[in-house]
């Protein structure tokens, strides 16, 4: 850039611009958006389309990284890898229930079972 006591200029019409004009997108005094701004729109669209093909061609589960919506690249639509993970867990929290009763009851079987064995091998004995 130019020495501190230099003013930045605009490309397109030559105003003198502030820092803080500069740090916009566009210039206030033509509405010309600023050559590094169009830039870095073109370069995050760029980089979140060869991010999304790689996800792709490597076929992993989720979306792909994205670039943040503030430099011109579209969020992408979250989508969930895993399907829906609250079905799944309540599918598994009723399979863990039916095990556990299935060997509580057949726990309590096996104990009236020999119960009855050494009752029956003391009464008759």
């Amino acid at each position: 850039m130019s020495a501190s006591g230099d003013l930045y200029r605009c490309s397109t019409c030559g105003a003198s611009l502030s820092l803080e004009q500069l740090r916009g997108v566009q210039c206030p005094f033509c509405n010309t958006v600023f050559p590094h701004h169009g830039a870095a729109v073109q370069h995050a669209a760029l980089v979140n389309q060869v991010m999304a093909n790689n996800f792709h061609q490597a076929g992993y589960g989720g979306p792909p990284p994205q670039i943040t919506p503030q430099y011109g690249a579209q969020p992408p639509q979250i989508q969930n890898p895993y399907g829906n993970v609250h079905g799944q867990i309540e599918q598994s929290l009723a399979r863990s229930a039916k095990i556990t009763v299935f060997v509580f009851v057949g726990i309590i079987a096996m104990m009236v079972i020999l119960g009855a064995v050494i009752g029956l091998v003391v009464f008759l004995g």
